[in-house]
């Protein structure tokens, strides 16, 4: 009797083992309750919402910590009377109409109300759609900031805004802030911060680093001392990027918090671009932390985010991030000394000039 070669047998075998195994899997695969495509659209679209509530959560905390921060700067860091509302506004998509159960895809919503605000005042709450400003109908982010633009401190305001299905009229008096800087949020996991001469960023990363009001403020005093000591204008760069209370390491911004358009993705895209020296970094430092000082923040968080940081990530100590910061060790070591000469002042609202650093 004729035997089949061998290698024939081989390949026969082999052919049966890969029937029984995609019958397997394809069984496998049928076990469990069956999920409809529209199912699992659903999910993703309620995961968006979700992850949309998170996002503006943050954005809301930046806010108010970086509002109380401003509107708290000495005298000498003033520079004029600026508009200030403290509304925060997103142009609606289906995400926003899900989130805040709207009837239209259509206009501005607000996303938050920042705290001691004068709209916070007048009763503006997350998820009033902004039908008109001043009787001027407003379909964009562009028509808001343009009526509130064109008015002045002091002035009245009134809103028509859409609560539900209900139509709300709304006034306050616009307040004042002392520098055009506003506060957004970025979407990338890195720890990490930037300034521009009118925009302080933060990312989501950091946010979730930071573990207390007290060292957001630290990290946001840090970049607002930058703005108000003019360093985009003495550097070489028109902005700087720091990681945690100025430390630097460079990122692409992606995605800013709800309502950015293009103009604040190319400002967050240069903010993460850009350093500064190291004696700005040491002014920012000094100058940042009187900042949390006067807010009413705990200036010893500054200290403690920024150990934690240098433990945590240990990159930040290399060579390369000391052309551009100073080292970790004397970083800790002048935070400290900072914090016990601030709090032995008795008039916190002095002027502190930063000593310089002693000739080698």
């Amino acid at each position: 009797m004729l035997k089949p070669p061998a290698g024939k047998n081989k390949f026969l075998l082999l052919s049966v083992i890969c029937y029984l195994l995609s019958v397997f899997l394809s069984g496998c695969a049928l076990t469990g309750p069956y999920v409809s495509e529209e199912e699992i659209r659903r999910a993703g679209t309620e995961l968006k919402v979700k992850a949309l509530k998170f996002q503006i959560d943050y954005l809301v905390k930046v806010n108010n910590i970086g509002y109380k921060l401003l509107l708290k700067l000495p005298e000498e860091d003033k520079k004029k009377d600026f508009v200030y509302s403290g509304l925060l506004l997103s142009k609606i998509d289906e995400y926003f109409v899900k989130l805040y159960h709207l009837s239209s895809s259509n206009g501005v919503v607000v996303t938050g109300v920042v705290e001691d605000s004068p709209a916070k005042g007048a009763g503006v709450i997350a998820g009033d759609v902004i039908k008109s400003i001043e009787n001027l109908p407003i379909n964009d982010l562009s028509d808001a900031a343009y009526v509130l633009n064109h008015k002045a401190p002091g002035q009245l305001v009134e809103l028509e805004v859409l609560r539900s299905t209900t139509k709300i009229n709304l006034g306050f008096r616009l307040g004042s802030k002392p520098l055009d800087v506003s506060f957004r949020m970025v979407d990338e996991q890195e720890v990490n911060a930037g300034a521009m001469p009118n925009l302080i960023v933060v990312t989501y990363g950091l946010m979730r680093f930071t573990k207390s009001d007290d060292e957001v403020a630290a990290v946001l005093g840090h970049e607002l001392a930058h703005i108000t000591k003019g360093h985009h204008l003495k550097g070489s760069g028109i902005d700087f990027i720091s990681m945690l209370a100025g430390l630097a390491a460079g990122i692409g911004a992606n995605k800013v918090s709800p309502g950015s358009g293009d103009a604040v993705m190319r400002s967050v895209s240069a903010a993460f671009s850009s350093r500064f020296s190291q004696d700005f970094e040491r002014e920012a430092d000094y100058f940042g932390l009187k900042y949390v000082y006067l807010a009413g923040f705990n200036i010893e968080a500054g200290v403690d985010v920024w150990e934690r940081f240098a433990i945590e990530i240990p990159q930040s100590m290399t060579r390369n991030f000391f052309s551009t910061h100073p080292s970790s060790p004397e970083r800790m070591v002048r935070l400290k000394k900072i914090v016990e000469e601030l709090n032995g002042q008795n008039n916190p609202a002095s002027v502190i000039v930063p000593h310089s650093q002693p000739q080698k």
